[in-house]
C-alpha cells in the first residue's frame, strides 16, 4: 500500500497542477465536474449497491449541474454569486422528488432512496463546487494550491506518524485506524506546510494569519474524514471505492476537502474581505 499511494500521487498531482495552473477556469472547472460525478457515485454506491447505472447516473446528472453553477459571473467585490448554486440545488431537489413520483411502484423504500440522493447532492457537488468560487476569487490559483497542499500534508502527516508511534485510539467508534498521535502528527503537518508554502506563495500575509488559518482547515479536514468513516462504517465499507490504489475511492481523497474548501471560502469572503 506504501508504494500504491506513492505511485498514486506520482502520477496525479503532476496532472492536478498542470491544469490548476497552466489549464485556465474552463479546464478547472471541467475537472471538478470529473471528480465530483466520480465522487457522487461512489457515495450512492456505498448505499445502494444494487442500483442500475440508470438510477446513479440521474442523481450525477443533476450533480453536474449543480458543480457548473457555481461557475457564476462576480458580484461586486464578493466576486461570487450565491444566487446560481442556490436556484439549481432547488431545481435539483425538484427533479429528483418527480423522479421519484413517476417511478413510485417501482422502487423499493422510496424514502430511503430519496434521502441518499439528496445528501449525495449536498455532501459532494454543493461542498466541492466552492473550490470553483476559491478558484475565481483573487489569486485563486495560488489559494486552491495552498488549501491543496495543506490538507494534504495533513493526511500524510497523520498517516504515516499514525503508523509509526499511533497506539492509542482517536475515535475507534467511527475510524479503528486513527490514533492520538496520528491526529496530533496530520495537524503538525497542516502547520508547517500551511506557513512555509503559504510566506512563499502569499508573502504579505502574516505568519499568525497562516497558522491559525491552516490549523482550522486542518481541524475541519479532520472533521471531515471522520464523518467520511462514519458513512463507511454505516455501509460496512472499508473504502469507498478503488479507483485510486493505495488512497481507496475518489471519495476516500475529497472527504476532507469537502469541509475545509467552503470554509476557505468564507473566510476569504467574511474575514479577509477578499
Amino acid at each position: 500500500m506504501h508504494w500504491q499511494r506513492w505511485l498514486t500521487a506520482i502520477i496525479a498531482v503532476p496532472i492536478l497542477l498542470l491544469v490548476l495552473l497552466m489549464g485556465g477556469r474552463l479546464l478547472f472547472v471541467l475537472m471538478i465536474v470529473l471528480i465530483s460525478g466520480l465522487g457522487q457515485w461512489e457515495f450512492i454506491s456505498l448505499f445502494k449497491p444494487e442500483s442500475d447505472w440508470v438510477r446513479k447516473f440521474y442523481p450525477v446528472v443533476l450533480g453536474t449541474l449543480l458543480i457548473l453553477s457555481f461557475w457564476t459571473i462576480p458580484r461586486a467585490a464578493f466576486a461570487v454569486n450565491p444566487i446560481g448554486p442556490v436556484s439549481v440545488l432547488v431545481f435539483c431537489l425538484f427533479g429528483l422528488f418527480l423522479f421519484y413520483l413517476l417511478s413510485y411502484g417501482h422502487i423499493e423504500k422510496v424514502a430511503w432512496s430519496l434521502a441518499i440522493n439528496a445528501l449525495g447532492l449536498l455532501y459532494v457537488p454543493l461542498l466541492l463546487g466552492h473550490l470553483v468560487w476559491l478558484r475565481f476569487l483573487a489569486q485563486g490559483e495560488w489559494w486552491v494550491l495552498w488549501l491543496l497542499a495543506v490538507i494534504f500534508a495533513g493526511d500524510t502527516a497523520a498517516f504515516y506518524s499514525g503508523k509509526a508511534l499511533g497506539e492509542k485510539k482517536f475515535y475507534p467508534q467511527v475510524s479503528p485506524g486513527k490514533t492520538w498521535v496520528g491526529t496530533a502528527g496530520g495537524l503538525l503537518g497542516c502547520l508547517l506546510v500551511g506557513i512555509l508554502l503559504g510566506r512563499q506563495l502569499f508573502p504579505e500575509t502574516r505568519i499568525l494569519t497562516l497558522a491559525w488559518l491552516a490549523l482550522f482547515l486542518g481541524l475541519l479536514g479532520l472533521v471531515g474524514d471522520l464523518f467520511e468513516s462514519m458513512l463507511k462504517r454505516q455501509a460496512r465499507k472499508k473504502d469507498a471505492g478503488s479507483l485510486l490504489p493505495g488512497h481507496g475511492g475518489m471519495l476516500d481523497r475529497l472527504d476532507s476537502l469537502l469541509f475545509a474548501a467552503p470554509a476557505l471560502v468564507y473566510v476569504r469572503l467574511f474575514i479577509f474581505g477578499s
